[in-house]
């Protein structure tokens, strides 16, 4: 999960919700690119944590304070997380929660 690599910033331990920590995901550029956010999507499952995914808007001058937030885990936790970031100074632009559902397949 090298940042460069990735495409992203993880962090498990800066953000607590009910109690427990949350997978915090920052986007290294513009986008978290697909193949990383379906691995933190099967992290997030399998340490039963929530997930949520920072994307940052950017315009000619770099990052304009606008970011798409992308959430795993109930509603309650998606409102949170918008007003936790909001109160951070951030703009939001777009709040999606992931309805994936990953599964195992048995071998």
């Amino acid at each position: 999960m090298r940042p460069d690599l990735s495409g992203v910033i993880v962090m498990t331990d800066q953000l607590q919700w009910q109690g427990e920590d949350v997978i915090v995901a920052v986007a290294t550029g513009p986008r978290i690119p697909a193949r990383t956010f379906h691995w933190l999507c099967s992290l997030a499952q399998l340490t039963s944590r929530q997930l949520v995914a920072v994307e940052h808007k950017q315009d000619a001058n770099g990052f304009n304070g606008e970011f798409n937030l992308r959430t795993v885990g109930p509603e309650e936790f998606r409102e949170v997380m918008v007003t936790y970031f909001s109160q951070k100074g951030f703009t939001n632009t777009l709040v999606k929660r992931e309805q994936r559902v990953i599964e195992w397949a048995a071998y």
